[in-house]
């Protein structure tokens, strides 16, 4: 039904028939590649023909003449690895690691048989250096999950990224009389890497895009670590593959089931031990489990998970709490609440065609913190999200040298927001007839006028919801309002995206791929509507409808809400990319090209949209329906020895602006919808060096400088109505540059109980505009545009990352005082500081506050984080009980987050109001010292975990 509906149309059915062309010669993804070379160890002479094969996957090859062989489309993970070979004793590789895009390489030698049957096994060597990276990119696997505090979902990996910064406070723009815009789901953290703006990253699942469809690059299935398998960030000109990513590429590879059923259980809390720091009410459960498929045999296995997260969180709002109908549970609310569902099923259809199929289902539930309503909390809005994903992944090999993967998914997010759940116009307006003093009626009191379609409803219509009203004795909201927000964001995803990769030659492997997305984008936000009607209601219920001038505007409940927008379109987007790598010892060269395209789709190309938009506008809408560009990439290594690498890459990456800046209607003015946009760009230079000094000891230097431009900003004009309406358009750039310092360390060696990194970053980000809609805001509190290059909100221009582990075997000869020091345990301490970030100091003249935007700096900030686990055998059962401790912010630090810009301090008694020699009454400085002010303070959570 999908598809016949879609072939309908002649632009996609054009589109879905060159993609099946395309596909025939062009049928990357998630995977990497293994090469080695195999040995006689007492001769060192190459040995042909040595099988070579990975275990439990039926994946292998055959060394050549030279001994060599490689094994491509190999998942992300660790594998063991046999070698067997007639004379020789047989060896096992045990943990070669698998990174997807890149080459692990092996260098193998084996010793002839001594005694018949006796099999070697050994650890694979992993190097610091890996020789074929020509970009910057960061992994981290399921071994250092369990060792960072806090890391619970794939989101937490930015808070190990250098030069990542995490806003505090979304977005909301002031629309007067208490209301407030929401400009997107304030649940998805804008995160800025490397300068970027939020929303410029890339979030991938096993190969497949899970960004949100309508704000760009914000995760919207946020999987708990139970899931995850490897993680790993993109920050660099990474290759032709990825594109809609500016800033950077988070790859998640998530776990497959085992030639075993086995699994883990987790649980943690920070309840009942309040002693030690503060309790937020939190409680987390997580649970995995895979295997064989029971009665089903090897070729068929499975792997599933979840997790229940439930907090009050550190700035706890007192809401009224209530019950969770999630699945039918029943479970408690609190004022933040996740659950995810996952499961994954593998089937190895032929030896040489696999099939996987994966669904994922999350659901999250929250209320906000505002701390003008906190003397009525429960007078604010509630919010929820469900994303749900189905995937279905077929790899096949053609040959050992080539395979192709072909991936069809589909996403639906659906996304509400609303007054205590309301979703009626009836719930808050009522109509009143007879009532002449306290409702009189417009035209004749008492009487019915016959101007409502349904006359028993009554001649005069109430709200019986006010905007927010503030107490003049505490400067507080009241009782009395509410926080009129009504949200209904539902979006269907279906993306196909097929890969092929082909080791053509020795020293050359090329890939190419494809991608379409058809996205149905469902959008209502109707900010007003409880308390306001549009100005097509305000005709329509005091006038004959054949004097309504007002044209009505679509979605549903169109009488309601000053504030609105709706939009039911259809967009589709797609990618075409060709790289190639070319590897010798001494070279590694990726060259690759990538073309992006966005078709619009009909809802923006009817003759009234086109006319309705000229009329709010005064602009001519001839834009094009199909945008379309081309960015080129390109990398380059030079292993100049087995020690130490240099590499230099260069890239132009593009990602359209958010489609709700496409299509937010323009029936009700205000912030309008631009067609015309066109594709952001950045362009980026890299050089890095890697030297590693001995087994255990590595350096890295990074070096970037980012170009960044045409980026989205509100325009604002006058059209023939004289109302102002707020544009965006292609305005804005940017430019950030940066050094990065990296030391790490591996277990052994000096301090050989002590693994981990630190990392420093400089850098600079100045631009145009901190946001979107700078414009906007810039003319609310009177200031001017500007007129030059400034620092950008982010511009944090140090910052260090330690993350320090100490492992103590199990069996050790460590003493303390002429005791045995208990060993099986490990202990993580995680610091990060920052240098503050900008703000722009207080002045009361409007001329010197062009000078001084953002010219001032934050107070820095330093939090130290702490993991402790303990690991029990239980050898009745086989299994392992780990008991662990998570303390944040140890040494409990009072880290600004909100700051007095006169002062560049948080607000404190004895400031002076701005400007002034007065100071703050305690009513004023109450309102402005709010718990915001500062992060969260010390706290301590205790967990369980075993295997299963």
């Amino acid at each position: 039904m999908l598809f016949s509906r879609l072939m309908d149309k002649p632009f996609i059915s054009k589109l879905v028939i060159t993609f099946f062309i395309l596909f025939n010669f062009m049928i990357a993804g998630n995977a990497g590649k293994i090469f080695g070379k195999v040995t006689d160890e007492e001769t060192n002479e190459p040995l042909a023909g040595v099988n070579v094969v990975i275990k439990n996957t039926g994946q292998g090859a055959s060394t050549d003449i030279e001994g060599e062989f490689y094994l491509i489309g190999v998942p992300p993970g660790k594998y063991d690895i046999l070698i067997s070979y007639i004379g020789y004793a047989p060896l096992t590789i045990k943990d070669v690691l698998v990174r997807a895009d890149l080459t692990s390489d092996l260098n193998i030698k084996i010793k002839v048989e001594a005694i018949e049957g006796a099999e070697v096994e050994v650890i694979a060597d992993r190097l610091m250096v890996q020789k074929d990276i020509t970009f910057t990119r960061k992994l981290m696997t399921e071994e250092d999950f369990a060792n960072i505090p806090g890391f619970e979902s794939s989101g937490d990996v930015f808070r190990m990224q250098a030069g990542a910064i995490t806003d505090v406070q979304p977005i909301r723009l002031d629309m007067g009389d208490g209301q407030q815009l929401q400009v997107r789901d304030e649940s998805l953290k804008n995160v800025h890497v490397r300068g970027g703006r939020g929303g410029e990253i890339l979030y991938m699942v096993d190969g497949m895009p899970v960004t949100h469809p309508l704000y760009g690059g914000r995760s919207v299935l946020d999987l708990n670590v139970s899931d995850v398998s490897q993680v790993e960030i993109l920050t660099g000109a990474f290759s032709a593959e990825y594109g809609q990513a500016q800033s950077g590429v988070v790859n998640i590879t998530t776990k497959t089931g085992g030639t075993k059923l086995a699994g883990n259980f987790d649980y943690k809390t920070d309840n009942g031990i309040s002693d030690f720091g503060n309790s937020y009410n939190t409680d987390y459960i997580s649970f995995n489990f895979g295997g064989p498929m029971p009665f089903l045999g090897e070729k068929l296995n499975f792997f599933t998970s979840g997790n229940l997260n439930r907090t009050d969180t550190w700035l706890d709002n007192q809401r009224r709490r209530d019950q969770l109908d999630w699945l039918g549970m029943g479970i408690s609310e609190r004022q933040d609440n996740t659950l995810n569902l996952n499961a994954k099923i593998n089937y190895d259809f032929r030896d040489n065609i696999k099939m996987t199929f994966s669904y994922n289902d999350a659901y999250k539930s929250w209320s906000n913190y505002n701390w003008l309503w906190h003397l009525s909390p429960d007078n604010m809005a509630e919010y929820g999200r469900e994303t749900k994903r189905y995937n279905l992944r077929i790899n096949h090999f053609l040959s050992k040298s080539t395979f192709y993967n072909v991936n069809i998914g589909y996403m639906t997010v659906n996304y509400n927001a609303s007054i205590d759940g309301s979703t009626q116009p009836s719930e808050w307006w009522v109509f009143r007839d007879g009532d002449c003093e306290s409702y009189p009626d417009s035209i004749e009191c008492g009487a019915a006028d016959g101007l409502f379609i349904n006359q028993e409803l009554g001649d005069t219509l109430f709200s019986n919801v006010t905007n927010p009203v503030i107490d003049q004795v505490n400067g507080f909201y009241d009782g009395t309002g509410k926080d009129d927000i009504w949200r209904d964001d539902f979006t269907k995803t279906l993306t196909i995206k097929s890969d092929i990769v082909s080791q053509y030659s020795k020293h050359n492997m090329l890939k190419s791929g494809i991608s379409l997305q058809f996205n149905n984008l469902h959008y209502v936000d109707i900010a007003d509507g409880a308390t306001n009607l549009s100005a097509y209601g305000e005709q329509y219920y005091t006038m004959v409808s054949d004097s309504i001038t007002y044209a009505k505007p679509p979605g549903p409940f169109s009488e309601y809400g000053r504030t609105r927008w709706v939009f039911d379109s259809k967009p589709i987007s797609g990618a075409l990319y060709l790289e190639n790598k070319f590897e010798i010892e001494s070279l590694i060269l990726n060259t690759g090209v990538r073309f992006d395209f966005l078709h619009l789709g009909e809802s923006v190309d009817s003759k009234e949209f086109r006319t309705v938009w000229e009329n709010a506008t005064g602009l001519e809408a001839d834009w094009k329906l199909t945008k379309m560009k081309f960015s080129p990439r390109f990398g380059l290594s030079f292993p100049i020895t087995e020690y130490m690498v240099l590499f230099f890459s260069y890239g132009h990456f593009l990602q359209t602006p958010e489609l709700q800046y496409y299509y937010r209607d323009p029936y009700s003015g205000g912030f309008t919808g631009n067609p015309h946009l066109d594709y952001e760009q950045t362009i980026l230079y890299e050089f890095g060096f890697t030297n590693q000094f001995n087994e255990n000891l590595s350096f890295d230097v990074k070096a970037y400088n980012k170009d960044i431009s045409d980026q989205t900003q509100t325009l604002r004009l006058y059209a023939n109505l004289g109302l102002p309406v707020w544009l965006y358009d292609n305005r804005g750039f940017a430019r950030a540059r940066g050094l990065e310092f990296e030391l790490n360390k591996k277990p052994g060696g000096f301090l050989k109980l002590i693994s981990g990194s630190i990392t420093y970053t400089a850098q600079w980000a100045t631009g145009y505009s901190s946001s979107t809609f700078g414009e906007y805001v810039w003319e609310q509190y009177g200031f001017p545009n500007p007129i030059r290059e400034r620092r950008l909100n982010w511009d944090v221009r140090h910052q260090a990352i330690s993350n320090i582990t100490i492992n103590m075997p199990k069996v050790n000869s460590y003493r303390i005082f002429a005791r045995n020091v208990p060993g099986d345990w490990t202990l993580t301490f995680l610091t990060r500081y920052s240098t503050g970030k900008a703000y722009t100091p207080g002045t009361t003249d409007i001329f010197e506050q062009r000078l001084l935007e953002n010219t001032g700096t934050y107070p820095s900030t330093i939090v130290t984080d702490l993991k402790f686990n303990k690991r029990f055998h239980i050898k009745p059962l086989k299994r392992i009980l780990t008991l662990f401790v998570e303390v944040y912010d140890l040494y409990d630090r009072n880290n600004p987050q909100i700051i007095n810009n006169w002062t560049g301090y948080p607000y404190s008694y004895g400031d002076l109001l701005g400007g002034s020699k007065r100071y703050y009454s305690h009513k004023e400085i109450t309102i402005l010292r709010q718990p915001l002010q500062f992060d969260q303070s010390r706290y301590v959570k205790l967990g369980i975990a075993i295997n299963l």
